[in-house]
């Protein structure tokens, strides 16, 4: 540290030494109110620590509401997610019945795919198209019906010479 420094930080003690000297002496002074201040400054004290105390419930208040609001909107967006899983995952199972039903299709002679088409919904399975005789067409019916996770079968094949 330099002079000027030293001058300066010494300056600055002494005034806070003051200021501290100061206000206490003016701790036992009596006001108008008949009061000291040292007095005034407790019940002043007393009072911001009361407004504090009120404020601090008020902010708990306001954070366990924002926490319920967390709380319920996670508990929302939880739910949402596992239907939209679950809409997905019929999504694909309907898609590999489908897939399957068709694979099945394709390895009888009488049953042409391109002619058949399947539709699958939760499991559900409609059959539309053509078959060259009702013996297909029911041939057709039962191996839709045969395929893991098919839950019914419409079968609206119409018999029609190819």
């Amino acid at each position: 540290m330099n002079k000027s420094t030293s001058k300066i930080s010494a300056i600055m003690l002494v005034a806070v030494f003051s200021a501290m000297v100061l206000t206490l002496s003016a701790c036992d002074k009596t006001t108008r109110s008949g009061e000291t201040v040292g007095q005034k400054v407790d019940k002043a004290i007393d009072k911001t620590n009361e407004k504090m105390g009120v404020v601090s419930d008020k902010v708990g208040e306001q954070m366990n509401k924002a926490g319920d609001a967390i709380s319920s909107a996670t508990t929302s967006l939880s739910a949402d997610a596992s239907a939209t899983a679950a809409k997905t995952s019929d999504a694909i199972s309907d898609a590999a019945i489908t897939t399957s039903i068709n694979a099945d299709l394709i390895k009888d002679p009488e049953l042409s795919v391109l002619k058949i088409d399947v539709d699958t919904k939760m499991g559900a399975v409609v059959l539309n198209g053509l078959t060259p005789n009702e013996v297909a067409r029911q041939r057709a019916e039962k191996i839709a019906s045969a395929v893991k996770g098919v839950t019914r079968v419409q079968n609206n094949l119409t018999v029609k010479k190819l």
